[in-house]
């Protein structure tokens, strides 16, 4: 059972487990005693309508992932991620790649391709002009 900071113990627990394999339990908190607290404002538990506190267990595949995202590996790739969003979110706005030209998974793949290759000689010539 969870204990709120003024040593109020949740009136009930409510367990539940999502699609991903996590495992929620909402701890459910009386309002009466949270609205008459002194410890109303350090509290987590009186800040929505329920007045709950959720704590979430990881799965295991879920736990791996959170320990590959703390790792050195993924905070260099996070570092240049950046760069790679920045041209596509170009290539979604301003060439048209956020909406299919045809049906189907390879015409998509085709449109893809001469979107980008339109973007780099846009950018191949803007450079010819600027160094020229």
């Amino acid at each position: 059972m969870l204990q709120c900071p003024a040593g109020e113990l949740a009136m009930r627990v409510e367990k539940r487990e999502a699609k991903n394999g996590n495992q929620y339990r909402n701890y459910v908190f009386s309002k009466k005693k949270c609205d008459k607290c002194p410890l109303k404002g350090q509290c987590k538990v009186g800040k929505g309508k329920p007045h709950s506190y959720s704590i979430t267990q990881a799965s295991q595949r879920n736990r791996s992932r959170l320990e590959f995202e703390a790792s050195e590996k993924f905070q260099e790739r996070l570092k240049i991620r950046h760069r790679i969003e920045k041209k596509n979110g170009e290539l979604k706005e301003a060439h048209g790649l956020g909406r299919a030209d045809s049906v189907g998974l390879f015409a998509m793949e085709l449109q893809m391709y001469f979107m980008a290759f339109a973007a780099n000689i846009k950018r191949i010539t803007k450079l010819i002009a600027l160094a020229g």
